[in-house]
């Protein structure tokens, strides 16, 4: 009986003993969808605007439990559409799995930061960003293209930004997003 729980206890333990803490940085092309409802007086009108760029991330996997790793995500993001520019910067905690045998990475992730459009300022004296809070929950997916170097294959996440003040109330905006890239995985 004692060999028995001497064998099975070593698996045990390096199931829940800590594994090396994983960091990856990462480039994607990434699209914003931006819907606010504007409220004026009885009137409401919906206006729906498109971002396309560049962001940049990181993240450190600091806890892990067999395929399953925890961790926080860093990320910004520029981009312009609609004449107008949009960024953000947004930091939450990730959650991602390495199924055995399996060159993929799927993960989900929940995070706050700020970021909105750019508006012209008085007199056409140039552009003005405003700041909101923004959240955003988000979900993809890398594939392993050699040791190291992950192909996101897909990121859609979707979120909110507090208010725009711009002549009328808008209350929230919604915001959709897609990107793609490479993460380069350090060890």
């Amino acid at each position: 009986m004692k060999l028995h729980w001497l064998t099975i206890l070593p698996g045990i333990a390096l199931c829940f003993a800590p594994a090396h803490a994983q960091t990856g940085i990462y480039g994607a092309f990434d699209s914003v969808r931006l819907t606010a409802t504007n409220v004026d007086g009885p009137s409401q009108t919906q206006t729906t605007n498109w971002y396309n760029g560049g962001e940049v991330g990181i993240y450190h996997n600091f806890f892990h439990m067999g395929p399953i790793a925890l961790g926080a995500d860093v990320r910004g993001d520029r981009m312009s559409g609609s004449q107008q520019k949009y960024h953000s910067a947004l930091f939450g905690l990730r959650l991602a799995a390495k199924p055995p045998a399996l060159p993929i990475r799927p993960y989900m992730q929940a995070s706050i930061g700020v970021g909105g459009p750019t508006h012209s300022g008085l007199n056409g004296a140039g552009s003005i960003y405003s700041d909101k809070f923004q959240y955003l929950v988000a979900g993809g997916l890398d594939y392993t293209l050699v040791p190291h170097l992950d192909f996101r294959v897909l990121e859609i996440g979707y979120g909110k930004m507090s208010g725009i003040s711009s002549g009328g109330t808008v209350p929230d905006t919604s915001l959709l997003n897609i990107s793609s890239g490479l993460v380069l995985r350090f060890r």
